[in-house]
């Protein structure tokens, strides 16, 4: 155990494994896909919230997601055989094309966030608004700090 840590650090890191591993858990990610009407496998989940973002070829897809081009490839088979993704050419260079998400896979997108924003309804329920508007205040800015020490060349 590192007795150094700060405290705040040590309940910072204890309350982020917990929230991480809640979200990886079968049966939560069940709730969701049953209340979505679709279920899907988290890798195919992660590629598809992340072409929400806009439309991309597969090599910087891949890099995105941080997978090689040939896991990701199959998992864009996937999504595409449940129209959930579609590909377009991209005019200036015919070889390649564009993944995309589809209104099908836009509109499982909504569900499952719905889903996820009901859960969060009945676990703060408890909460007041500025409690709640604390939270996701301080969360956000964990987010952004996260995306930037990501992005940091080591």
């Amino acid at each position: 155990m590192d007795i150094d840590a700060a405290p705040e650090l040590i309940e910072i890191e204890r309350g982020l494994t917990t929230i991480v591993r809640w979200g990886n858990l079968p049966r939560v990610r069940e709730r969701f896909a049953a209340v979505a009407g679709m279920a899907l496998d988290r890798a195919s989940y992660s590629v598809l919230f992340r072409l929400e973002e806009g439309p991309a070829r597969l090599s910087d897809l891949a890099h995105k997601v941080g997978v090689d081009i040939s896991t990701l490839s199959r998992q864009v088979h996937n999504l595409e055989a449940s129209g959930l993704v579609g590909r377009r050419v991209v005019e200036e260079d015919r070889r390649a094309a564009l993944l995309a998400v589809t209104d099908k896979g836009l509109d499982l997108i909504w569900r499952i966030r719905a889903a996820k924003r009901a859960a969060l309804t009945e676990m703060l329920e408890g909460w007041t608004t500025e409690e709640r508007t604390e939270l996701g205040r301080v969360l956000g800015h964990l987010a952004d700090e996260m995306v930037a020490f990501g992005c940091q060349e080591r």
